[in-house]
C-alpha cells in the first residue's frame, strides 16, 4: 500500500518539503487550499481535510475515505511516493 511507502519514506518527505509544507519532528501538514494533508509517524496515518472537515483517514489498517475525495486522495499518495514529483519540488 501506498501508505506504508510514505511512512517509509518520511525522513526524505521532511527534507524535501520543508519549503512547501509545516514539517515538525513527527508530523508533516502540507496546505493546498482547500485540502490540507496532514502526515502523522507517530500515528502512521495521513489525514485529508478540506475547508477543516475531515474528508480521508488512512492507517494501515483501515482507509476511510468519504465519497467524491477517492481520486483527489489517490493522487496525492502517488505524488508524495513519486520521485518525479521530488525532483520537480527540488527544482522549484
Amino acid at each position: 500500500m501506498k501508505l506504508s511507502k510514505v511512512m517509509g519514506q518520511f525522513e526524505e518527505l521532511k527534507k524535501v518539503l520543508r519549503d512547501w509544507a509545516i514539517v515538525k519532528e513527527n508530523e508533516i501538514k502540507i496546505i493546498d487550499p482547500p485540502l490540507t494533508i496532514t502526515i502523522s509517524k507517530v500515528e502512521r496515518s495521513i489525514t485529508f481535510e478540506v475547508d477543516g472537515e475531515c474528508v480521508a483517514v488512512l492507517t494501515e489498517e483501515n482507509s476511510d475515505v468519504k465519497e467524491g475525495y477517492r481520486e483527489v486522495v489517490e493522487e496525492w499518495l502517488t505524488a508524495l511516493t513519486s520521485l518525479g514529483f521530488k525532483r520537480y519540488l527540488l527544482k522549484r
